[in-house]
């Protein structure tokens, strides 16, 4: 919302006191609209003018990766299967 700019300020500064600044964001614009775009910035990154109303802001958790491959940024989080099995062995 045009009136309400620092709510993204605020929510950006609260994960900023856990997470690295490095920690890879997905910013999705116009998603099954004209114009539909995703981009990929960094939590550090993320302003007010990166999103608006349209725009569906993803961060990712302490082990989302970026990386490029093809030519393309491609972002991932491993699902943490075998830090899960080795809890139930204990």
């Amino acid at each position: 919302s045009r009136r309400r700019r620092d709510q993204l300020v605020r929510a950006r500064d609260i994960l900023l006191a856990h997470r690295s600044p490095e920690t890879p964001v997905i910013l999705a614009h116009n998603l099954s609209r004209e114009g539909e775009r995703v981009e990929m910035i960094r939590l550090g990154e993320l302003t007010p003018e990166n999103a608006d109303m349209l725009t569906l802001v993803l961060v990712g958790n302490t082990e989302t990766r970026a990386f490029e491959r093809g030519g393309q940024r491609w972002i991932y989080t491993p699902r943490g299967y075998a830090a899960k099995s080795d809890r139930r062995e204990t």
